[in-house]
């Protein structure tokens, strides 16, 4: 499928530059669908070793470690496609963010079924992160244009923080998940209130790329009787 690749998230010219030194280095029998596998299996790895951190905060390691194979995998297999000339574009994008569905899907779970979150919390973030994705492909079929971030935030900012998150609750302590605010539980409450506040910024967006379109695909007759009607108003 044929559409414009935009990334601005905060690490964007850093991971280009990392993905093109790694992807020159790779072997030539790796393939794309092996990096795609490889993505996927960290995914499992990382939500198997959060739910398993129940019994031993240690399991945080191969967690860390399924982050980096996921960012490993799902960054690297299409650019190993285009860097070889490889491409099969509908084929590539259907499996690429198929697995992008599972990979955070099982992530998110994964978290939230650990000690350091909330299964409520990681239905938020997991309901929010498909509304995105959903609009996201929603955009490349109508714009051509694929939006890898939003806000700053993308894919590998999105496993920073899931690391970064599960580091530093892993040393606070239970408190962190159960602290509580007017009977609920007090992180509810909190990625509840950003649930709220990204909802309402989701709707900003979708109104302003609605007039955007409405405006590109405006009849040209439509265009010069508006044009028309300006110009007797205005004299």
């Amino acid at each position: 499928m044929t559409h414009d690749r935009l990334n601005q998230s905060l690490l964007a010219r850093e991971e280009r530059q990392a993905l093109s030194f790694l992807v020159e280095r790779l072997p030539t029998f790796v393939t794309p669908n092996h990096l795609t596998a490889a993505g996927l299996f960290g995914a499992a790895t990382t939500a198997g070793s959060l739910v398993a951190a129940h019994v031993s905060s240690w399991f945080l390691v191969p967690a860390i470690f399924g982050l980096v194979l996921n960012w490993f995998g799902d960054s690297l297999d299409g650019t190993l496609a285009r860097h070889r000339k490889i491409e099969r574009p509908r084929y590539g994008y259907f499996i690429d963010h198929s697995t992008d569905l599972i990979a955070q899907t099982l992530i998110i779970g994964g978290l939230g079924f650990s000690p350091y979150f909330t299964l409520i919390s990681a239905l938020l973030v997991l309901s929010m992160y498909l509304l995105m994705s959903s609009y996201t492909y929603l955009k490349v079929m109508v714009q051509g244009t694929h939006h890898l971030s939003y806000g700053g935030m993308g894919a590998t900012e999105f496993r920073l923080l899931v690391a970064a998150w599960s580091l530093f609750a892993a040393c606070i302590g239970p408190t962190l998940t159960q602290g509580r605010i007017l009977d609920h539980a007090g992180l509810d409450v909190v990625i509840g209130s950003l649930w709220c506040l990204t909802f309402f910024a989701f709707i900003w967006i979708v109104r302003s790329d609605l007039n955007r379109i409405g405006d590109e695909t405006r009849p040209a007759d439509e265009a010069q009787e508006g044009a028309e009607e300006f110009s007797a108003v205005t004299g």
